[in-house]
């Protein structure tokens, strides 16, 4: 019995780690997860600085001329697709903070970038249009559910990858540095 007891038990553990690559997720593109980077920090997030590093980013925050401006960058090389350059501002005003954040990769290593741009758009907490043409592939989004209100733009041309996003969020007076 324990002979038995003790081959079920090795046999478990062996089928474990089979188990588990079976359910793996499947890799997040990387125009999504660089998106997700600038979500962090488009949102006034505190922490962006830490999660973009712990992504890989080369990031931090920037000298500012006022108290009420927060200014970012950084920088990445996104496997497949090139250099990757970010920019983020966050400003406050009362009961309101306006974040923006731009990435840009220019001269992509891949020439088509239409899968980037469709992974962007199948997000279920965005909404709009793409549109693809001979020169690139380009989409027009805006924020819905968590993500509102918040405007999105990204293109893939030869020439370049660019993520434009602007959240506006309503804060308390407590909020508001």
């Amino acid at each position: 019995m324990r002979a038995w007891l003790a081959a079920t038990a090795a046999l478990a553990l062996c089928a474990g780690p089979a188990l588990a690559q079976k359910t793996k997720s499947p890799a997040v593109p990387h125009g999504v997860a660089a998106l997700e980077v600038c979500e962090r920090f488009a949102s006034g997030d505190v922490l962006a600085v830490d999660d973009a590093r712990a992504r890989g980013w080369d990031a931090h925050e920037a000298a500012s001329e006022s108290p009420y401006v927060r200014t970012y960058s950084g920088s990445r090389e996104l496997p497949g697709v090139g250099l990757a350059n970010l920019y983020a501002l966050v400003e406050d005003y009362p009961g309101t903070s306006f974040g923006y954040c731009r990435l840009d990769v220019a001269e992509p290593a891949v020439a088509e970038g239409a899968p980037e741009i469709a992974a962007i758009e199948a997000l279920d907490r965005y909404e709009g249009t793409t549109r693809t043409t001979e020169d690139g592939s380009f989409v027009s989004l805006r924020g819905t559910g968590d993500a509102a209100p918040s405007l999105l733009l990204a293109h893939w041309t030869d020439s370049s990858f660019v993520i434009q996003l602007t959240m506006i969020t309503p804060t308390t007076a407590a909020e508001t540095r």
